[in-house]
């Protein structure tokens, strides 16, 4: 099959399309993060509907996510660990539940080196945790930072 000219030229220049397309993204990317954060602010419900609706659909994703999390927790989680050590970790948890209800937006328990790392995986214990801001946690993903 012969291919469009169109076609053709955009094969040619690829790599240039797409490295302008990559600047262009990082240009206007606060612009495109103050626009989401008003969207969302201005729609909250539609965003929750949307939120749940998703849920919805995947909830066989959500339970295989949740337990795949659950399980690299307990494998990472020293068996030297004392009670204390237990405590401190409760306690950052506790922390992240407090931060929540005083500043009115969600706190999370992050792992500071992630459990299920590329390069590198933490253990699950107090030193590797922090309570940050879920919006950081989130967008940290599963990165060492």
């Amino acid at each position: 099959m012969e291919q469009s000219s169109s076609l053709k030229w955009y094969y040619a220049n690829k790599v240039r399309i797409l490295a302008n397309k990559k600047a262009y993204h990082q240009k206007t990317r606060e612009q495109r993060l103050l626009v989401q954060a008003e969207y969302r602010k201005n729609n909250p419900e539609k965003i929750k509907k949307t939120q749940i609706n998703w849920s919805n659909k995947n909830t066989a994703k959500i339970n295989a996510n949740n337990r795949k999390r659950k399980v690299a927790q307990k494998h990472r989680t020293p068996t030297w660990l004392t009670e204390i050590d237990f405590e401190r970790m409760e306690n950052e948890y506790k922390l992240a539940a407090i931060l929540t209800k005083l500043t009115g937006t969600k706190w999370e328990v992050d792992h500071i080196i992630p459990l299920q790392g590329i390069n590198v995986s933490g253990f699950h214990v107090p030193n590797n945790l922090r309570a940050i801001p879920a919006f950081d946690n989130r967008s940290k993903h599963n990165r060492f930072s």
